[in-house]
């Protein structure tokens, strides 16, 4: 599995807000293109990213977590990406 998953992971975590931090994760989405899919959301919370591939396999990103920023994701498959879904942590899942 970990050499299906050959793009890049990204982070990109802003400071949290003082006064009025998000709960939860809000504004998320996803777009793939060629054999790579992306996905990101806006919060705080855990997530990764599902990508279906034209191969009929699946290509899952690790679990990250966002505290009151943005997090995003990169998953390569070897053939054509056809989906992507964001998957929210279901309780206390650890990056």
């Amino acid at each position: 599995m970990v050499n299906r998953i050959l793009a890049a992971l990204l982070f990109l975590l802003a400071v949290p807000a003082t006064a009025l931090a998000s709960s939860g994760l809000h504004d998320c989405g996803t777009s793939v293109q060629d054999r790579v899919g992306n996905g990101w959301c806006h919060g705080s919370g855990t997530f990764r990213l599902v990508v279906s591939c034209e191969d009929g396999r699946t290509a899952r990103s690790p679990w990250i977590s966002v505290a009151g920023g943005k997090g995003m994701l990169g998953v390569s498959c070897h053939s054509r990406a056809t989906g992507a879904v964001i998957e929210k942590a279901p309780g206390n899942v650890r990056p």
